[in-house]
């Protein structure tokens, strides 16, 4: 349709707009031809913005909406969106692994400061989109590749598509992972599908190759049964042969001595000890029945579940290219991946020869060798405290930065919250969050990035009190937790003082990198009442944060607050501090 508008001009959220329009029909017409074949790096320049454009690339995946439909196409230079109106009786899943071309409109993806921050092409329906080259009509058709085929150097382009292999289910988390294992190798697969398939089972999968922490896997991966269940005997391993790294994916079984929980991570963790070593066990997030597990500590184990290697990236990338193992998790399938071979005990067999020990004292020797007996009893135990003190600290803090970590993190936070309770006073949790800290990482590497994140950690600690705990609880967020409040304003004026000093820049080695921070401030007890709540609300301000520009701390207030309220149930109010990023 040939329309004429008439209107004023305006600067629009990213680029110009026309405001009051009206519009005239004049009559039909056809879409623009010969449209310029356009990549993702012109797009990203804004050049092209509200153009008629055509991309070519790859659909990886398409989500269905209630209305619209958004396909993934994996172009040349990287990834983008296309997005239509969802049409009644298309099939779009038939789309997935077909090179396509689609003309549509180029569309800005920006933030509230009107940074283009990506980009997304709008068509209207599939007649704007050609396929090039078709995705087989079935995928599980396709002949099955080994999984030691995976990403070994291979003249076949083939290999750059959705792929098939087979194998049997070993772990099946529904709607996160689902690991496999054929006769030779083992993988792990991070899947949206929800339908549960049982240990055992031989499945067909189809995905993306992919690597993800120098891993293979495979992505936007769907499966579907191939044979039914049968026994797979799990291989029985010794800690040292599971650090060595060659059994990532295996379906594994080690006994083990039970020495923590972690109930506060996202999935129950056991940690269990073999030797030397110390690592965790984990479970899937609904594992724990009424918030609890029923082994006790100090129980000896037998755990059967999937070897998962995690790789020491430092000194992979250090090294002459083959991945280093740093230490090993077992992902466990339920509570009956754990069976308890012995029950903790006081008669231990040490316990038994120190008791016999005093009565044959007290019967032949003298007040002298009870003296000497005490004098060596008291060294062991010294002895035995100090180990249990290395261990401890080990267990409850961050071996990067040195800070507290979840576990740690938890019991302090519980402590605060029984004195706030008691004293009627109230307490602060910050929510940290390095912005764009990946983009120095890459840039500068990995350990570049360590010595960053230990300097923000430096930073942040001496923003607060010394009755605060700065703690991290993994990648580049932390938490910090401030006690004894007098007002609940005071938690804001660390906020702001952290976000300001964060954003000075950081001398690494040779080079200086600046990053800022955003953070989410809740205080108790005006925003919850339990620790949970006062979590999930921290992290909703801090990723509010974010959304508002990044560089600031948002407040979570309760919608009572009379800050700004209006009728809902919470609101987050922003003190926005506009403090310029990049140390300027």
């Amino acid at each position: 349709m040939l329309v004429e508008i008439t209107g004023v001009s305006g600067p629009g959220d990213y680029s110009p707009v026309v405001m009051g329009t009206g519009v005239r029909a004049l009559g039909q017409s056809h879409l623009p031809l010969n449209p310029p074949n356009v990549t993702l790096t012109q797009l990203l320049s804004g050049a092209f913005d509200a153009q008629w454009v055509e991309i070519e690339g790859r659909v990886r995946s398409a989500q269905l909406g209630p209305n619209n439909v958004v396909l993934g196409i994996a172009a040349n230079d990287g990834s983008l969106t296309a997005v239509s109106v969802r049409q009644a009786g298309v099939n779009y899943e038939s789309l997935v692994d077909s090179l396509v071309r689609i003309q549509g409109n180029a569309g800005a993806v920006f933030n509230q400061q009107d940074q283009l921050l990506g980009v997304r092409v709008l068509f209207p329906t599939l007649r704007e989109v050609e396929v090039v080259q078709a995705a087989p009509r079935d995928p599980f058709a396709v002949p099955a590749v080994p999984i030691t085929e995976l990403f070994r150097y291979s003249p076949d382009p083939g290999l750059l598509h959705r792929v098939h292999v087979q194998g049997k289910v070993t772990l099946d988390w529904p709607g996160r992972m689902l690991c496999i294992q054929d006769p030779r190798a083992a993988i792990c697969i991070q899947t949206t599908q929800s339908t549960g398939v049982a240990v055992g089972t031989l499945v067909d999968v189809v995905g993306f190759p992919a690597i993800n922490l120098f891993k293979p896997t495979l992505e936007d991966a769907t499966f579907r049964t191939a044979g039914s269940a049968s026994p797979v005997m799990p291989l029985a391993i010794t800690a040292d042969q599971a650090i060595q790294g060659n059994l990532d994916g295996q379906l594994v079984q080690m006994d083990a001595e039970l020495i923590g929980k972690d109930l506060a991570s996202t999935d129950p963790t056991l940690m269990l000890r073999v030797g030397r070593y110390v690592f965790p066990a984990i479970l899937p997030k609904d594992a724990a029945l009424g918030g609890a597990l029923p082994w006790k500590d100090g129980s000896l184990v037998r755990i059967t579940g999937v070897c998962n290697v995690q790789v020491d990236s430092l000194s992979t990338n250090l090294g002459e290219g083959v991945v280093k193992p740093e230490s090993v998790h077992i992902l466990l399938r339920s509570i009956d991946d754990i069976s308890v071979l012995q029950a903790p005990t006081w008669w231990t067999s040490e316990h038994t020869l120190e008791s016999f020990s005093v009565v044959g004292l007290l019967v032949f020797a003298s007040f002298a060798w009870i003296v000497v007996l005490r004098h060596r009893v008291a060294l062991q135990t010294r002895a035995l405290r100090g180990s249990e003190e290395r261990l401890r600290h080990l267990s409850e803090h961050d071996a990067l930065t040195g800070l507290p970590n979840r576990i740690l993190l938890n019991d302090r936070c519980q402590t605060s919250l029984k004195r706030a309770v008691r004293f009627q006073t109230c307490f602060g949790l910050l929510m940290v969050d390095a912005d764009e800290f990946k983009i120095v990482n890459d840039a500068l590497g990995h350990q570049a990035g360590d010595q960053l994140l230990c300097q923000l950690g430096d930073r942040l600690c001496d923003c607060v009190r010394a009755t605060d705990t700065v703690a991290r609880i993994g990648g580049d967020e932390f938490i910090v937790l401030l006690p004894d409040l007098r007002i609940p304003a005071e938690a804001e004026s660390i906020a702001a003082k952290i976000v300001a000093a964060v954003a000075h820049p950081y001398q690494i080695d040779q080079t200086q990198a600046v990053i800022t921070v955003s953070v989410g401030v809740v205080t108790y007890p005006e925003a919850g009442s339990d620790l949970d709540t006062l979590m999930q609300y921290a992290d909703e301000a801090m990723y509010a944060a974010k959304e508002k520009g990044k560089n600031s701390f948002q407040v979570y207030r309760p919608k009572s607050a009379p800050a700004g309220g209006s009728g809902g149930n919470s609101l987050l109010h922003p003190p926005h501090i506009p403090l310029a990023t990049g140390g300027a």
